[in-house]
């Protein structure tokens, strides 16, 4: 009987990848989200506006786009002025699904529609799929979300997870590359790239957590629409013996409350010679190196024979 080992029971809200082992093997990872929202199934039939599954915010829906040309509805009851985000997680958890969403209010009149939604947190997936918006609620009265496939396809894998609720704003960073090198006495500069949740748009303050001795970073500030900033790293020591260990974090005020996120390091990667990915890596690391060096060659180069000498007359 195989294994699963599960996220720790305090665990905080997001993407673990788990594995199943038995009898000494390991299977491949796959992805398991974790929400501490409530959790409900998707209730056919719900294909059609006039028999659409009634739901209350806030809640994950787990379900599935069952056949070709399938269209899940949901119903729930809005206010005026009020803010709500829907949003899927479908291709980021492996599914082929290419999610479609949209809003109508009580007369069918669509208030919101989105097919790709890019999330630079989501890794090497090629085609960031799912499905996001944030819209404003006209009036009261009762709404609708619907969600299908924008190729019109559907099966037993086209599963997801849709999250409807009011907005919970945050906010996400990676830092590239995931490695730097020195000169002693110098800089280096990286790349930080927020991700801003559900319409965060405040200021976010960028700076070194704790640098090791001889390294320095004058703090920077993304403004309030700004999603990528450059941070230069300054080196005021002799060469390292090993590459040593570097954290950059981010500080803003989300509902009177400073929160501070960790950037992940990561590496800037093409695929298929057009699409970008910042690809998660273990570290960030520094390395101060002195250029007077020189490193002993990886191969020798190989002597040329002399000619024999030829005797004097």
């Amino acid at each position: 009987e195989a294994l699963l080992s599960p996220p720790p029971r305090d665990a905080a809200p997001g993407l673990y990848w788990l594995t199943a082992t038995r009898r000494g093997l390991c299977s491949n990872r796959v992805p398991f989200a974790l929400d501490a929202l409530p959790e409900a199934l998707e209730q056919p039939p719900n294909d059609r506006p006039e028999t659409p599954q009634t739901v209350a915010f806030p809640l994950v829906i787990n379900g599935r786009i069952e056949k070709p040309d399938d269209w899940d509805v949901f119903a729930f009851t809005g206010h005026a002025n009020q803010s709500i985000v829907a949003e899927v997680q479908a291709r980021r958890l492996g599914s082929p699904l290419d999610s479609i969403l949209k809003l109508t209010d009580p007369t069918g009149t669509v208030l919101a529609l989105n097919d790709d939604y890019e999330d630079v947190a989501s890794g090497p997936t090629t085609h960031q799929a799912d499905s996001c918006f944030l819209v404003t609620l006209p009036a009261d009265g009762t709404y609708q979300v619907h969600l299908g496939d924008t190729a019109r396809q559907g099966g037993e894998a086209y599963g997801y997870r849709l999250r409807l609720s009011e907005p919970e704003p945050d906010f996400a960073l990676r830092v590239a590359p995931s490695s730097i090198g020195l000169r002693g006495r110098s800089t280096a500069t990286v790349s930080v790239y927020a991700q801003r949740k559900d319409g965060f748009d405040s200021p976010i303050r960028l700076a070194l957590q704790n640098p090791p001795r001889g390294f320095s970073a004058p703090s920077i500030t993304l403004a309030a629409t700004q999603t990528v900033a450059r941070l230069t790293i300054r080196s005021d020591r002799g060469p390292t013996d090993e590459p040593v260990d570097l954290r950059i974090v981010g500080t803003a005020t989300i509902g009177g409350q400073e929160i501070t996120r960790q950037a992940v390091p990561a590496e800037d990667m093409m695929q298929a010679f057009l699409w970008r990915h910042l690809v998660p890596a273990r570290d960030l690391k520094a390395l101060v190196f002195n250029p007077a060096t020189q490193p002993m060659p990886g191969r020798l180069a190989r002597t040329r024979p002399q000619p024999p000498a030829t005797p004097s007359p």
